[in-house]
């Protein structure tokens, strides 16, 4: 009698682990579906890119300043904000980055000042030519000269975020005004530049020098091309820009 009555409980058994095992499978279903689903990782789109649209006015920055941090023209943001010649700026003031009510009539000058370019370029080896566009492009007969005699060592490169030029010279190389202006910025608010100067040259020109280890000039003070308005530290090398209605450009297009 032993044997059948084993047979009956292994029988049992077997009954109970077929029923056990979908019940089991289910409940997980169930218990997964109350909790979070997570998408394949191939299906899960990427997050949103941040955009800034404010900026708050720390002190020091000037319009050019915050201009130049955001590659704005720096009318369009005046203009945006309700900011007008001498364009004053209080700490803590938040001004809109968004410019797009003053770009209609910008674009069109961009267009034009690009189809300038690109005609100087296309005639690089005439420099009657270079010069008749150089004249429309600044508005004004600016005479330009190099900041400090060195070699270029990084290039114009805005592919790889290059805005301008890194030239070598000696340590404690004086620096000049690329061309005449005044002065619109003098600080270290912007990172990556150090000790910076933004010169104005017209209301469509402006060129910046950093990396200085000393400022010699001030805000609001006209330059000449002869005057120092820096001086390199140990290491002697310039990180130098042009910036056309606020949109970086090739130094070269401008100093031979």
């Amino acid at each position: 009698m032993l044997v059948p009555d084993i047979n009956k409980t292994l029988h049992r058994q077997a009954n109970l682990r077929s029923v056990a095992l979908p019940l089991l499978v289910l409940l997980s279903l169930a218990i997964g579906g109350c909790g979070s689903y997570s998408a394949p990782v191939t299906s899960l789109d990427q997050p949103p890119s941040i955009r800034i649209v404010t900026h708050q006015v720390a002190r020091g920055d000037t319009l050019y300043s915050v201009a130049w941090r955001y590659d704005l023209d720096f009318r369009e943001l005046g203009a945006a904000n309700g900011i007008y010649p001498p364009y004053e700026l209080k700490t803590g003031q938040v001004l809109s980055l968004d410019t797009s009510s003053a770009k209609p009539v910008a674009k069109a000058r961009r267009s034009s000042a690009a189809t300038n370019r690109s005609s100087q370029r296309a005639s690089k080896s005439s420099d009657s030519a270079q010069t008749a566009v150089k004249t429309a492009i600044y508005s004004k007969n600016l005479i330009w000269q190099w900041p400090v005699k060195g070699k270029v060592v990084e290039d114009y490169n805005p592919k790889k975020l290059q805005k301008g030029l890194s030239i070598k010279t000696v340590s404690g190389s004086v620096v000049r005004p690329a061309a005449p202006g005044i002065v619109v910025y003098v600080g270290d608010g912007l990172r990556g530049y150090g000790k910076l100067v933004i010169i104005k040259h017209s209301e469509i020109l402006l060129s910046a020098y950093a990396h200085n280890e000393k400022i010699m000039v001030k805000e609001g003070q006209n330059v000449k091309n002869t005057e120092i308005i820096s001086k390199l530290g140990s290491k002697g090398t310039l990180y130098f820009e042009i910036r056309e209605d606020g949109y970086p450009v090739n130094p070269t297009i401008y100093i031979d």
